[in-house]
């Protein structure tokens, strides 16, 4: 059994406390040691409080790894450690990259060069809809890959925009791929998870929780060469990603609007703060020379 076996196998109870995993790879990078560990070895090298070492051992020698990779591979769903090649070069290069990534679809889209993420406001205006479908119309004559998160609004409309127009997307969301969140999602969920794909750094098992989403939008500002914001206030998920980027050093672009419409306080916010002032695609574009077809 391999380490990426291995890690597969601490992932898949150990995905909410990064920290511990990353500690434990420091100390044995190739998880060679993994099945001797003793309780106290996980509390006492590892800092794990007594009952969470005790219910990492249980879950190590009561669950086999063959169970987990049957289990995925019946609900298909490919799974990739961070020493894969197939694991994105440009995720590997943020502070807390997931060390492992659940896949459904086409996983090679994930080979692609030129990625990027459009996200805004849940609640959008009409504005922002125009201005999303006329950015990826030209974005897809440029073999762009649009990333978003699957949320209701803009996330949804990126996808849509990119699927009606014959390019490929990526949906990142926060839970395991057997919950589909929103629910009314549904439809677009299976044709991503068919003909494009969806992401995750959560075990099938996992359902949607608040606490998960944050967490998500780092790895939305993490594949992308940069990041378009439609629509956002102020304080707002969009605003996390978009920070995300900012300390990713990724590109930020924003679309102004009104100065006096509470949805476009962060995008104001973001281009007083350095992000690019977006008035159509060719301001992306130019950014992006080395990925253009001109």
């Amino acid at each position: 059994m391999g380490k990426k076996i291995r890690l597969i196998h601490l992932h898949h109870f150990l995905f909410e406390n990064y920290q511990t995993i990353r500690k434990i790879l420091q100390y044995d990078p190739h998880l060679e040691n993994l099945y001797q560990y003793s309780p106290s070895t996980f509390q006492n090298i590892f800092q794990m409080t007594l009952k969470a070492a005790e219910k990492l051992y249980d879950q190590l020698h009561s669950t086999s790894i063959l169970d987990i990779l049957k289990e995925n591979y019946k609900k298909n769903i490919i799974i990739i450690t961070i020493y894969d090649e197939l694991y994105p070069d440009l995720l590997k290069e943020i502070c807390d990259p997931p060390f492992v990534l659940y896949l459904k679809g086409n996983q090679t889209i994930l080979k692609k060069q030129f990625l990027i993420s459009i996200i805004g406001a849940r609640e959008p205006s009409l504005f922002a809809k125009i201005i999303c479908d006329s950015l990826i119309i030209d974005l897809m004559k440029e073999d762009c890959v649009i990333v978003s998160g699957m949320a209701t609004g803009c996330d949804s409309i990126a996808h849509k925009s990119a699927i009606f127009h014959r390019g490929k997307t990526i949906a990142v969301v926060g839970c395991g791929l057997d919950y589909i969140y929103p629910k009314q999602n549904r439809n677009l969920f299976n044709e991503i998870s068919i003909n494009h794909l969806v992401i995750s750094e959560y075990p099938y098992y996992i359902k949607p929780e608040k606490r998960y989403f944050p967490r998500r939008n780092r790895i939305i500002a993490g594949l992308s060469k940069g990041l378009i914001v439609l629509e956002a206030k102020e304080k707002s998920g969009t605003m996390i990603t978009a920070n995300f980027a900012i300390q990713y050093n990724r590109e930020v672009f924003a679309v102004p609007g009104p100065i006096i419409m509470e949805e476009y306080k962060g995008n104001h916010r973001l281009i007083q703060d350095g992000a690019k002032l977006i008035t159509n695609t060719n301001d992306i574009l130019e950014e992006f020379k080395e990925y253009t077809k001109k």
